[in-house]
């Protein structure tokens, strides 16, 4: 055996036997620890038999990364592992931009998913939308990447570009796309009066000040004599969970908004916290399956405390709290080790199921209208059935009139 596949086979033995440690570490009982040993010999078996008895020499490293890969992703989309470049990477550039190309990327069964499209954003322009699959980011599969990966690949420097392959929803034949990043703009808060007094709010993202952001819109909407409000979130995606809870603080009053918790992580509350006048017109939320992360605990908020109807399709799904393990020759795991709940103890993961179910206009679309489907900012027209259908709870939950 060369030196060579001998520091593989030791790097590889090193790193599942920490997995085993932090299994154990973990509150494991002693029978898992066995079958977890049992199973390490397996693999070693495995692993053997590749070097032996495979068609070709094979590349035992490339083979040890899919297999460190395969058993993160069958965790969750979020955990990766990071080689001692892509570590040391990550350490001096935490946020890989300041330039992006406007996606929010998510999997679903290995297939990096289109979550949500920035309005005005490169991806938009490109014509990209919610539900597209990503095929290869430059010349790399998307498979064989994290979500935090592929997040990292997207963003750069303003002005650079990024060849993306995708395959639009409905359709089978991948498009590659040539994307410029650019600097994020993040789109104002959209603030309208609506048919009997309804105030209507649209948010896309839950960026550092948003909150503030709603809070000053909403009043403007209570100064020209909103009588009930509704929050549209949907293909709402990304952003800043304080920011959530601050917005869901400017309509409750009291009460947990959602909490954090996992098998070493203790339980912990994001309560409510009125700093100022708490809206009690009344609420709803809409959102859809493109509502996902801090949009979708403003909603588990605004159910779980019984505050107002939520009205859309079942959203996502994005909600883990992670945490950088170093490992010891370089290399680290990011390691989601606790998710958010909804205040009645769903994982936010599973996504926010609406209290009214409402289908989108364009759910009978045909494939070949797929390029006229409703963007973003055509949400909140007069042929927005998901909107008109929150109206109308919003009016039969209103007290009636004296005559």
């Amino acid at each position: 055996m060369s030196n060579r596949i001998r520091s593989i086979l030791i790097s590889v033995s090193c790193l599942l036997v920490f997995y085993v440690v932090v299994g154990g570490l973990l509150g494991k009982n002693e029978t898992t620890s066995e079958k977890t040993y049992r199973d390490l010999g397996v693999y070693s078996e495995v692993l053997s038999r590749i070097k032996q008895d495979y068609v070709t020499e094979p590349n035992l490293k490339k083979v040890t990364d899919g297999a460190i890969r395969g058993l993160l992703e069958a965790l969750d989309p979020y955990s990766t592992y990071l080689a001692p470049e892509q570590y040391k990477d990550y350490l001096e550039h935490p946020d890989p931009g300041p330039g992006d190309v406007g996606l929010y990327v998510s999997k679903r069964m290995g297939f990096a998913t289109v979550v949500s499209v920035l309005p005005g954003s490169a991806a938009e322009k490109a014509g990209i939308k919610p539900g597209d699959l990503i095929d290869r980011v430059e010349d790399k599969g998307a498979r064989e990447f994290s979500v935090v990966q592929l997040q990292r690949m997207l963003a750069g420097q303003p002005g650079t570009t990024v060849a993306v392959t995708i395959v639009h929803e409905a359709r089978g034949e991948p498009t590659t796309l040539k994307l410029t990043r650019q600097a994020i703009d993040y789109p104002p808060v959209t603030a309208k009066m609506m048919e009997d007094g309804t105030g209507y709010l649209r948010v896309v993202t839950f960026n550092k000040g948003k909150a503030a952001e709603i809070a000053n819109k909403l009043h403007e909407l209570e100064s020209k004599g909103a009588t009930k409000i509704v929050l549209d979130l949907r293909n709402c995606a990304g952003g800043d969970v304080q920011e959530a809870v601050d917005t869901a603080s400017l309509f409750i009053d009291k009460g947990v908004i959602t909490y954090l918790q996992g098998q070493r992580f203790p339980r912990r509350d994001l309560d409510a916290h009125a700093e100022g006048k708490v809206c009690g017109l009344p609420l709803a939320v809409l959102i859809n399956q493109s509502t996902a992360g801090p949009a979708e605990i403003v909603a588990a908020g605004v159910l779980g405390n019984k505050r107002g109807q939520v009205v859309g399709t079942h959203s996502f799904g994005v909600g883990v709290f992670q945490k950088t393990i170093p490992v010891g020759d370089g290399s680290a795991l990011l390691l989601s080790v606790a998710k958010y709940y909804t205040p009645d103890g769903k994982p936010i993961t599973e996504g926010i199921q609406p209290s009214v179910v409402q289908a989108p206009t364009n759910d009978t679309a045909s494939v070949d209208d797929d390029e006229d489907q409703a963007l973003p900012e055509h949400f909140g027209g007069k042929d927005d059935l998901q909107l008109q259908k929150a109206i109308e709870i919003l009016k039969q939950a209103m007290p009636a009139k004296a005559a």
